[in-house]
């Protein structure tokens, strides 16, 4: 985090930029001091940076009094509590369509002691593309592992790679469109192959530790899961053809069948129509209601979603546009009538 921190303070203007506004969000920060004080520290440094800031928190709804202190210690904070069960990453997706920033970054507080994020804003805002945070250090036993699962998100449509980390940058126009995107629970995480999104990477160069644990496994499962949900098209494809062939066999076995009962008159009563008929109807079955099934997922994953039903409540302590009124010396008067009403 020293690392970061001196990296960034170097390259502190004496004026910070008044041409974008900057969102960062967290939807895993403990409620631990050491989290509080970094949080602050990240707060600090953006102030430094950029004129126009938020950071935005979603904590559960239970246990969100640990989080008023920095409502209190950080201007320009929004704290949005949830209501209890949803997931990490539906609480990523909470975060981000409340952002309202010109540059959006979705970050992992266990990742925010080794990334400079003030230096993927000024990337993002000035290149225009959507950067994932990733380890420049490649493990040679990771990236086998990974390749699978590589191999399944490119066929779902996704950027997978194990040694992408989870904070990522965006601008405004390509965070709406991964918003409207029919799971983009999954799409914040692994941005689409979509040349309409266009993707670069922020290598880092501190070895972020690579976290494990049952609750890390049950979200990688999560993903999978997914992953398999969208590799339905090509099962239902598949199916298709299954069906096709099998029909066009069916046909084929139906004319031998007439031909062996016109030509021969020694046969087994019933066995080997039966037989074959058994094994065909199991293979076409099982992949049939394979493919439904994870269709009918699939289905169920473009039904709409509103996450604002989610939210329990907001605090925050925000004065954006009274920063732009002092600067212009705008004064809001009232009308005599109403100062009058006012009076009486």
């Amino acid at each position: 985090m020293d690392d970061a921190i001196s990296s960034a303070n170097l390259t502190v203007t004496a004026t910070p930029r008044e041409d974008i506004l900057v969102s960062i969000c967290f939807s895993d920060l403990p409620a631990t001091d050491e989290a509080f004080s970094a949080l602050r520290n990240l707060a600090h440094r953006l102030d430094l940076r950029f004129r126009f800031r938020e950071i935005i928190l979603v904590v559960n709804d239970k246990g969100h009094e640990d989080y008023l202190p920095l409502v209190e210690q950080i201007s320009d904070l929004r704290l949005f509590t949830i209501r209890p069960g949803n997931s990490y990453y539906d609480r990523r997706v909470i975060a981000a369509e409340e952002a309202i920033g010109d540059v959006v970054i979705i970050g992992n507080s266990d990742e925010m002691a080794h990334i400079d994020l003030l230096e993927m804003v000024e990337q993002v805002g000035s290149q225009n593309v959507i950067l994932l945070a990733t380890r420049s250090i490649r493990h040679s036993v990771r990236a086998g592992l990974s390749a699978p699962i590589t191999a399944l998100g490119r066929v779902a449509g996704f950027k997978v790679n194990l040694n992408d980390l989870q904070t990522i940058a965006l601008p405004r126009s390509q965070l709406n469109q991964i918003l409207s995107h029919s799971d983009p629970e999954l799409a914040l995480r692994f941005p689409p192959r979509d040349p309409r999104l266009p993707l670069s990477f922020f290598p880092v160069e501190n070895n972020v530790p690579f976290n494990g644990g049952f609750y890390q496994l049950k979200r990688r499962v999560q993903l999978l899961q997914k992953l398999l949900v969208y590799l339905a098209p090509t099962l239902l494809l598949l199916v298709t053809l299954s069906s096709t062939v099998l029909t066009l066999l069916g046909i084929g076995y139906a004319i031998y069948v007439v031909g062996v009962w016109i030509f021969l008159d020694d046969l087994a009563a019933g066995w080997l129509t039966t037989s074959a008929m058994l094994s065909l109807s199991a293979t076409f079955m099982g992949v049939s209601i394979l493919g439904l099934s994870l269709g009918m997922q699939q289905i169920l994953n473009h039904r709409g979603k509103n996450n604002l039903e989610k939210i329990a409540h907001e605090i925050n302590r925000i004065d954006l546009f009274g920063k732009v009124a002092s600067d212009l010396n705008v004064d809001l008067e009232r009308e005599p009538l109403q100062a009058a009403k006012d009076k009486t």
